[in-house]
């Protein structure tokens, strides 16, 4: 009688072990009625831990704002919330301002449209030499022009900028942390991962930048009011995170510890596994979801198992370290070794943490595709309540 060994992945404990097993047992009973299922839980005996019960975690109140703690550290938090949702939505503040009254007063004879001049400051902000020093300071001289330019064509831009009678000193500092935003994101993607810019600098722009478009009269954060502050505080507040920090932590500890502890110290699980083959009768299925599946891999690349005769990995990235080289018993360039028997790669696209294998092992893998219909992060871990899963199952089991 076969035998499918469940091996879970990262992170996982019970009780989410036992409900994916009944759930992959349940299955598998409908499918292959005569075949066997067994556990193969190695999360409680080697899964990592806080050994010394979390004190490398920094704990306590801040030190910043001694003169007045509880005023200066909640301006601050305001002030990074707003930051962590400009990084990613430049134009955020500036729509958020844009969804008041609208209030344009009728233009005296031959006077500019409301805007229009402010616009043409924006727009001789490069060639400040204020602005141009702070900006070379930040790392981001490359890209301020255009970043001007885009935020000035945005509808949103030329919506608010009609406005400028009644915002004043709000607008400008909204529309200065536009360009900053902006130009952030673009000096990002050109370097290919995150500009070094700390928040004093970019401040220091954001400054250069509002003095140059006619000064601010209005205090931090003030251009969001305090509304805003509060979306900006529930959407990106980094205080409240640094105070759940421990219990964040420790409820993450888990999914990170133990690819970090595999990657170092990782024969343990591969005996576990190991153990747990030769304490089943018969021929064995390897059903192994993701860090299962690396360990498994590197199981059968470094023994003689005859007994199992499938490998079936699922959401795995055992071709994806293979191919960084990080595979710490399988260089990249080396041959799968003959101990490896027929193997089945399972993946979802939406699944981040899933990488096909046909295309580093050619002839020797077999990737299968199903959609588990879930965002990622849920879409590592849907495959076993997925119907689509268990009739690839169904397609490859013996």
């Amino acid at each position: 009688m076969t035998t499918l060994l469940f091996v879970h992945g990262t992170g996982v404990r019970q009780p989410a072990y036992g409900a994916a097993f009944d759930r992959f047992a349940e299955q598998i009973a409908v499918i292959r009625p005569m075949h066997a299922v067994a556990r193969c839980y190695w999360g409680g005996v080697h899964g990592s831990r806080l050994n010394a019960a979390g004190i490398s975690i920094p704990s306590g109140e801040s030190h910043r704002g001694l003169d007045d703690p509880l005023l200066a550290a909640a301006d601050e938090d305001a002030e990074v919330a707003l930051w962590g949702l400009l990084e990613r939505d430049p134009l955020f503040e500036l729509r958020l301002l844009s969804a008041g009254d609208e209030t344009v007063e009728e233009l005296p004879p031959n006077a500019l449209p409301p805007g229009q001049e402010l616009a043409a400051a924006a727009r001789r902000l490069p060639a400040s030499a204020a602005v141009a020093s702070r900006a070379v300071t930040a790392g981001l001289d490359g890209v301020l022009l255009d970043t001007v330019e885009a935020i000035l064509a945005n509808t949103a831009s030329t919506y608010i900028l009609r406005q400028e009678p009644a915002l004043g000193g709000t607008l400008r500092t909204a529309l200065a942390r536009a360009f900053v935003a902006e130009a952030l994101l673009r000096a990002d993607e050109q370097l290919g991962g995150a500009l070094p810019l700390d928040g004093a600098h970019r401040d220091q722009l954001v400054d250069a930048i509002v003095a140059e478009l006619g000064g601010s009269d209005r205090g931090i954060g003030s251009s969001v009011g305090r509304f805003g502050l509060n979306i900006a505080l529930r959407l990106g507040a980094t205080r409240p995170l640094e105070r759940r920090r421990s219990a964040i932590t420790e409820a993450s500890a888990p999914a990170a510890g133990d690819v970090l502890m595999y990657l170092a110290r990782g024969e343990p699980i591969r005996n576990f596994i190991a153990e747990a083959i030769t304490t089943v009768d018969g021929p064995v299925v390897l059903v192994a979801h993701s860090l299962g599946g690396i360990a498994s891999v590197e199981l059968l690349a470094t023994r003689a198992l005859p007994a199992v005769e499938l490998l079936v990995t699922v959401g795995s990235q055992a071709p994806f370290l293979y191919e960084l080289n990080a595979l710490p018993t399988l260089a990249f360039g080396a041959e799968l070794p003959g101990t490896v028997p027929r193997w089945v790669n399972i993946f979802d696209r939406r699944d981040l943490l899933a990488n096909t294998g046909a295309g580093v092992f050619p002839g020797r893998i077999e990737d299968r595709e199903v959609d588990n219909g879930a965002p990622f992060p849920r879409s590592h871990s849907a495959y076993f309540g997925n119907r689509r899963f268990y009739a690839v199952l169904d397609e490859v089991l013996p």
